[in-house]
């Protein structure tokens, strides 16, 4: 699995995500970032078994080139450009359900980088179409999702000029 590098054209913030439960090479992640993506036990008190392992992750419908389409029609990669957050890279990583019909809930941010990617990435989140569902043993199955999306914010630089 490959991380992904998207452009936005006429911003300052580039960002990358990852289709996949978890980031590539998560031991080259700050330890804080290792922590969130490592998974975590269902906190449900639901007759509905709500999994964390499974089979076959939720994905996007249409797969990872659509997720890309989304991602470039929707985000706002210039949210934190905006807010005034420091030149750097911002993993935001966004936990959500994925229901048996594919319906996204519970959506919360397990990072607080703050500048506004959380809730741009969580914006993002609730305005996408039903996803396609988990399967364990070859049946749909509502499961918990980790959403990374990494913004790298660019220092801009100006030229000098003499008037």
């Amino acid at each position: 699995m490959s991380l992904k590098k998207l452009l936005i054209p006429a911003s300052l913030a580039v960002i990358h995500f990852c289709s996949a439960f978890t980031v590539p090479s998560l031991s080259a992640q700050p330890e804080s970032i290792r922590e969130t993506l490592r998974d975590t036990v269902p906190d449900t008190a639901s007759d509905e078994k709500l999994f964390v392992k499974v089979d076959i992750e939720a994905s996007y419908p249409g797969g990872d080139n659509a997720w890309r389409r989304f991602l470039e029609q929707n985000l706002d990669a210039a949210v934190p450009v905006r807010k005034k957050a420091p030149a750097g890279y911002y993993t935001v990583i966004i936990q959500f359900v994925v229901d048996k019909t594919g319906n996204v809930s519970d959506i919360k941010p397990l990072t607080n980088h703050g500048y506004g990617m959380e809730d741009e990435v969580i914006r993002l989140l609730k305005k996408s179409p039903r996803w396609k569902p988990a399967s364990q043993d070859s049946r749909p199955v509502k499961a918990y999702r980790k959403q990374p999306v990494t913004f790298m914010v660019i220092e801009e630089k100006r030229k000098n000029r003499r008037d």
